[in-house]
């Protein structure tokens, strides 16, 4: 899924990119929130398990594993994600890419 957040406009992001960087999470923990969460990356369920990744308690594997078993916050992003793109085409939006 593509989104209108990127580490400039969005704080979380942000947070994560620099996670990322000083080595506290993987690039791929990092991927997959980006992708699958693209417009409310900061749920609860989705901070909670961060955290728990930050300070050790959960591998990322276990976290990746629990957060795709969360169907209702999933099929919400994808169900925005449609509505985006229906309302750019709507109203004439190019689309990012």
């Amino acid at each position: 899924m593509k989104t209108l957040h990127n580490t400039k406009n969005c704080n979380y992001r942000r947070f994560l990119h620099k996670k990322l960087k000083h080595g506290k999470i993987s690039g791929k923990f990092y991927k997959f929130l980006c992708r699958n969460f693209p417009y409310r990356l900061t749920a609860r369920s989705v901070s909670d398990m961060v955290n728990r990744v930050l300070n050790g308690v959960m591998s990322e594997d276990k976290a990746i594993q629990s957060l795709r078993k969360d169907d209702n916050e999933l099929r919400r992003q994808k169900e925005m994600m449609q509505s985006n793109i229906e309302c750019r085409k709507k109203i004439g939006w190019k689309q990012i890419n």
